[in-house]
């Protein structure tokens, strides 16, 4: 409704005689309205009129609005009321009826100009605010964009220094490559982050697909290991999304690590769905499994991951394969509040 009184305002002629013209126009067809329904409203010589002035008030103006309800009163006077055909009203109380509805023919008026007055400055400051979050939304993507091109540049460096530090350093190297995996994570997420309502999401599928993608091409490259995802579509808010793609990276390299020794083939399946208790991120391989207890490697990507199921509320157990390989589930609570007053719209 609010869309189709724009039209049409904007629709409409701003000259003056126009306007008046028209409204001259709507007051002479009502009037053949009124004249064509006389023997049903012969006792309101009036009632058809108003609307008129009402319609007429809104459209144009105050000037308009006062035009039409003199016009309409004196047609009443000439065509509704005795004695007919003059401008002359002779009974007392049908002059009181006349001066009545000149005087709530004006206010009509002038209560239909101030309601438009309103709409209009209504609409000047929903117009202003759109522009002011479109362009709060410009500097927030200029931001990301900003800070992406920083963790890029941060991983590049961290890059470097793991060449430098050569073969003989493995273990620092590995937490280099493992720091870098992780700000990688985030810049994905910084690449996908949109706003919705004032809260900034990330779609699940777009950004676990992206990241097996990046990791099939970086990581695997021509080793004989496939890497497949399987995700439903969720929103996840950004703090949930850099914590689920560190997880899921986390354990995606690990499986490539060492669950496939000496170009073994095989297979990393990656899901990620909601359920009735939650979200579920699930990780399996058919590579060698579990060959120990205790974590292979630093054990640092072991204790992040426990961490951030923590912040998540949730829960992330690794456990052996009935046949073969490695799974590890992650559960969370899904499509918590964006805010603690229930505003803004529902994230996972």
């Amino acid at each position: 409704m609010e869309e189709f009184y724009r039209r049409l305002s904007s629709s409409l002629p701003r000259a003056a005689w126009a306007q008046y013209g028209i409204t001259l126009l709507l007051v002479g067809l009502t009037a053949l309205v009124r004249h064509a329904l006389d023997p049903l409203l012969f006792k309101y010589p009036f009632l058809l009129f108003i609307p008129t002035i009402f319609v007429v008030a809104l459209l144009f103006d105050r000037g308009s609005g006062y035009l039409a309800a003199a016009l309409s009163g004196l047609c009443a006077a000439w065509l509704f009321m005795k004695p007919e055909g003059m401008l002359w009203v002779a009974e007392p109380g049908d002059r009181l009826a006349f001066l009545i509805y000149l005087g709530v023919g004006f206010g009509i008026a002038g209560g239909a100009h101030a309601l438009r007055r309103a709409n209009e400055r209504l609409r000047e400051y929903s117009d202003r605010l759109a522009a002011a979050n479109e362009e709060k939304d410009l500097m927030l993507h200029e931001i990301h964009h900003r800070i992406r091109n920083d963790l890029q540049q941060i991983c590049a460096q961290l890059t470097l220094a793991a060449h430098k530090a050569g073969a003989g350093a493995g273990a620092e190297q590995d937490i280099v490559s493992g720091t870098i995996e992780r700000i990688g994570v985030l810049a994905r997420v910084y690449v996908r982050l949109r706003r919705v309502e004032g809260v900034n999401i990330v779609s699940s599928k777009d950004f676990l697909e992206s990241l097996v993608e990046d990791i099939q091409l970086g990581v695997v490259g021509v080793r004989p290991v496939a890497v497949i995802a399987e995700v439903d579509d969720a929103d996840l808010d950004m703090s949930v999304a850099v914590a689920v793609g560190t997880i899921a990276n986390e354990l995606i390299t690990n499986a490539l690590k060492y669950a496939f020794p000496d170009g073994r083939a095989g297979r990393i399946e990656l899901s990620f769905c909601k359920e009735a208790s939650g979200c579920v991120l699930r990780v399996c391989d058919d590579g060698v499994g579990m060959l120990s207890e205790r974590p292979q490697g630093t054990g640092l990507g072991g204790r992040i991951m426990r961490l951030l199921a923590l912040q998540l509320r949730g829960s992330l157990d690794i456990e052996p394969r009935p046949e073969r390989g490695v799974k590890a589930t992650l559960r969370f609570p899904c499509c918590q509040a964006a805010s603690p007053a229930g505003d803004g719209p529902a994230v996972c």
